[in-house]
């Protein structure tokens, strides 16, 4: 049990301090932008050039034609080089396109498939050459080889375009690397992730986690969580990561779906559910103003200290 003066739930903020958290949140972002051209921008463009450069040595001398499928089944098999072939179209195909184009089904290209068949890797490769971008790679509909000025400026081109895709994907994982640093802060503190039972569908409480054990990302009562903690009082946490780009954004990722969670989960389990959203990037005031009202709690990626600190109290005897 915890003490008579400890804080049942994690901080509730004042329209003030909202503010104040969420310039600072914003100032972060901001930084982390502004460190890219330099940085992690370099990073993904050595990455895509170093998969492309492989991609040509590996399909060099292939007859499109009549490719040997062995040769193509290895550059799918490739993670790295399967992106970059996906690339060579113009615009990129998605996995999911690619699949679709390929099998006319709503299913995957799976990877038992192309281990087994020899016509599927051929069909991969004959569709990347149907829809080759006629400007980056004007040989492969000709059907001839590349001129080696061709040839450099269709990897300067799909390197950078490969880049600035896969940067905004990384983007777009923040929120999983602040949600992975928390999950550090209470391994800290005792606490052990263990597997989701009933295949991640959470649905009655004898499906919840004990203390100090937690599960990462489940459904809980028919709405998705990022990770849920128990706490030695018998109340659980619900709670979800959520980055953030623009204050538009924040309403759909705040509002729209975390702080509507947080009244679904309010029915579904009352007073023991506690809702929190681990925020980090751009938010409206309004937005969080009103997610809180919702009975959504805000936890920033910046105070995750304090978040800590809340958690440290509720397992006090």
């Amino acid at each position: 049990m915890t003490s008579p003066s400890t804080n049942q739930t994690p901080t509730v903020w004042t329209q003030a301090e909202l503010a104040t958290q969420a310039q600072i949140a914003l100032n972060e972002f901001v930084e982390r932008r502004l460190a890219e051209p330099g940085g992690v921008y370099i990073a993904h463009v050595k990455a895509r050039r170093k998969s492309l450069v492989r991609l040509f040595k590996a399909l060099a001398g292939i007859n499109p034609d009549k490719p040997d499928p062995n040769v193509v089944r290895a550059v799918l098999l490739d993670e790295d080089l399967f992106d970059a072939l996906r690339y060579v179209t113009g615009p990129p195909v998605s996995e999911d396109d690619l699949g679709v184009l390929v099998t006319r089904s709503v299913q995957r290209i799976k990877i038992s498939d192309l281990r087994q068949s020899d016509e599927l890797p051929t069909e991969v490769l004959n569709l990347i050459c149907r829809l080759a971008d006629p400007v980056r790679f004007p040989w492969i509909a000709s059907r001839r080889s590349p001129t080696l000025r061709e040839l450099r400026a269709a990897i300067y081109a799909t390197t950078t375009l490969h880049a600035a895709q896969s940067l905004q994907t990384a983007r777009r994982g923040y929120g999983r690397e602040v949600e992975r640093r928390l999950e550090t802060r209470l391994e800290e503190l005792g606490f052990t992730r263990v597997s989701v039972p009933n295949k991640g569908q959470i649905t009655v409480p004898i499906h919840y986690p004990v203390f100090p054990k937690f599960y990462g990302e489940c459904t809980v009562h028919g709405r998705k969580v990022d990770l849920f903690i128990p706490l030695p009082t018998g109340k659980m946490i619900a709670l979800e990561a959520k980055d953030s780009s623009s204050g538009l954004n924040s309403v759909k990722r705040l509002n729209n779906d975390t702080a509507a969670k947080a009244r679904h989960f309010a029915e579904q389990a009352g007073k023991n559910m506690i809702n929190v959203a681990l925020l980090s990037g751009v938010f409206k005031i309004d937005s969080l103003t009103s997610a809180q009202q919702s009975g959504l709690y805000i936890v920033w990626s910046h105070d995750t200290d304090g978040f800590i600190e809340w958690v440290k109290t509720q397992t006090v005897a």
